[in-house]
């Protein structure tokens, strides 16, 4: 797992790893400023992508990785059954995939990244180009929040490839990471199902907060905000519904 956080480190990052790494091999901490004492490695969020791909390379015996930011949980225990063959994103998710038109786009910072779309397509692979066209064409894009994905040991050579192709241009991780996925491959072959029941909420009523729309029978839940060991202990006794063996860590 590699997780990004943007909650201070400190009062964090030694939690999400006894979260997360009771159940992931190895919890790779992001985050914008490195903290070498809890091993925290510096990455901007805003171009997370082109950091992953330097992790893959580091762990090449693994079978996958989960990207995850620390603004979503994930119940881990509902995704015991999603193909880990298979590329998993949040495409099937309401406000968290989006289909941008560009044409008369009056904004120009989706008019900038699509320009970028279109010459990082322009210069790749066939297999690449025509994966993507077919799925999003040319007069629009994709753009998701990329919280939660999954990318398998199959498909990390060809993240690294796109990678290698966006090289120093200033594309956005929200609009990246949704690109490589139909780069990489059609929509029809993502494992769309693994995180479709996810709950994911981009404004809070007055009266809802996290442990008002958390669900243990979601694959995972957005948004949270997690500062503290309190906030944390907070989450851990709401995640205990779906895996009671939590509990030990409060």
């Amino acid at each position: 797992m590699i997780m990004h956080v943007s909650g201070p480190v400190d009062r964090t990052a030694l939690e999400w790893r006894l979260l997360y790494g009771r159940i992931f091999k190895t919890v790779i901490i992001l985050a914008e400023q490195s903290n070498a004492e809890l091993a925290v490695e510096r990455c901007a969020l805003s171009h997370a992508y082109k950091y992953l791909s330097k992790v893959f390379a580091r762990y090449s015996g693994a079978d996958g990785f989960l990207f995850l930011q620390d603004h979503m949980i994930l119940n881990y225990w509902n995704l015991l059954q999603a193909d880990k063959e298979k590329l998993w994103i949040t495409n099937k998710i309401a406000h968290s995939w989006i289909t941008v038109p560009l044409e008369s786009n009056k904004e120009e910072w989706f008019v900038k990244q699509g320009a970028m779309v279109k010459q990082v397509v322009g210069n790749s692979p066939v297999h690449f180009q025509t994966n993507y066209k077919e799925s999003m064409g040319e007069d629009k894009i994709a753009f998701c929040g990329s919280e939660l994905f999954y990318v398998p040991r199959r498909f990390v050579e060809d993240f690294g490839d796109l990678v290698g192709l966006v090289g120093d241009l200033d594309l956005h991780h929200k609009i990246a990471v949704p690109m490589f996925f139909l780069a990489m491959d059609s929509p029809q072959n993502f494992d769309s199902e693994a995180l479709a029941g996810t709950v994911f909420k981009t404004n809070l009523a007055a009266n809802q907060t996290f442990s008002t729309i958390y669900t243990a029978q979601a694959p995972a839940v957005f948004p949270v905000k997690v500062m503290n060991e309190i906030d944390f202990i907070k989450v851990i006794r709401l995640m205990s519904k779906g895996d009671p063996l939590l509990m030990e860590l409060v």
